[in-house]
């Protein structure tokens, strides 16, 4: 996976302390961000100055994003690469795997859900998933995991568990009646056709088709099954067990 000149020049003039290497196709060095949680939308917000709310966080992480190498959701894999997650998980004394990172090669768990539905902009990518999963850690560091599960916004659980939440939500997200333009119910602030509108459409139309068996019966009333639904339709890999 490239990034275009237009996006090199951005992660430049954004992120001075980040290198991208066209070689390895990776991006490491220093993270650096300024961000706080807005409670009404449940999104991180990139720059809001100290007067402006009570959970602002500015912090430097060093990390490697390796462009190459992609998990079950298509995005690249991050990593935090200072050992700084030990430190933040000996304080808060709970396992890696609590703060969200994957016991079978520590890269960083950025949420479950497929990349399928739009292409890939680093600046995007960097925003919405590497600086939150960041500022996450940052609090739970500064705060305590406690309050970090109850200020911030919720999350999925572990493993199997935390699949079928999510399986649960983009189900329920299909059985709504949302227009298009309308925004979408995941509280991103986006209009749905650019949101979780393809995937929750492919899943309609996954679990709706007839069943393979030949009995006539829709899918899902059918030969339906979770793991099945989770590996092909939803795209995402059962992690290992802590």
């Amino acid at each position: 996976m490239k990034i275009s000149e237009s996006e090199i020049i951005w992660l430049k003039s954004e992120f001075p302390n980040l290198q991208y290497d066209v070689k390895s196709q990776k991006i490491a060095g220093e993270l650096d961000f300024c961000a706080t949680y807005d409670t009404e939308s449940g999104k991180v917000i990139i720059g809001i100055s100290p007067e402006e709310t009570e959970y602002l966080i500015q912090d430097v992480f060093e990390v490697e994003i390796c462009l190459d190498n992609l998990d079950g959701n298509g995005w690249p894999k991050v990593y935090e690469v200072d050992g700084r997650r030990y430190i933040i998980a000996k304080k808060c004394n709970v396992p890696m795997v609590d703060l969200h990172f994957y016991t079978d090669d520590d890269a960083c768990c950025l949420g479950f859900g497929s990349r399928d539905n739009r292409s890939f902009h680093i600046k995007e990518f960097i925003h919405e998933l590497v600086i939150p999963f960041f500022y996450r850690l940052s609090y739970a560091e500064k705060f305590g995991i406690d309050a970090c599960r109850s200020d911030l916004w919720g999350e999925y659980s572990h493993d199997i568990e935390g699949l079928r939440e999510h399986e649960a939500e983009i189900l329920y997200f299909s059985k709504l009646s949302v227009g298009r333009n309308e925004l979408c119910p995941c509280r991103s602030g986006k209009k749905y056709k650019i949101c979780h509108f393809n995937e929750v459409e492919s899943i309609k139309r996954s679990i709706n088709r007839l069943c393979h068996c030949g009995r006539g019966k829709k899918y899902k009333d059918c030969h339906f099954d979770v793991e099945l639904f989770l590996k092909r339709y939803l795209k995402v890999p059962i992690p290992n067990s802590p």
